[in-house]
């Protein structure tokens, strides 16, 4: 994942807040804060070539989803879900797991 172009719909992650975004998704205790996740990249995407009906927020919100996904492929995080179905992501306890 570090020597990835990280772009979603026009808008590019630098690689500081790609490390950022890491760094608090293995310091995370228990459940994730995803919008504490967004409010770090929102601020930092940069315009390359955005699509024509996205928002920054909607970039954020998928580039979160996409550094999710990767550290639930390194054994960092799980999906669950709620009572009411509404899904989350948890911190899973293990010490041999590093995000790429």
């Amino acid at each position: 994942m570090a020597d990835c172009l990280h772009m979603f719909r026009g808008y590019r992650v630098p690689p500081e807040a790609v490390q950022a975004v890491k760094q608090a998704i293995i310091d995370t205790p228990r459940r994730v804060d995803v919008k504490a996740l967004q409010e770090i990249v929102l601020p930092t995407l940069v315009a390359v070539d955005p699509w024509p009906s996205t928002s920054r927020a909607d970039a954020a919100a998928r580039a979160i989803e996409s550094f999710l996904f990767d550290a639930s492929q390194a054994g960092l995080v799980k999906r669950r879900t709620n009572g009411w179905k509404f899904p989350y992501w948890w911190r899973v306890k293990s010490t041999g797991a590093v995000c790429r």
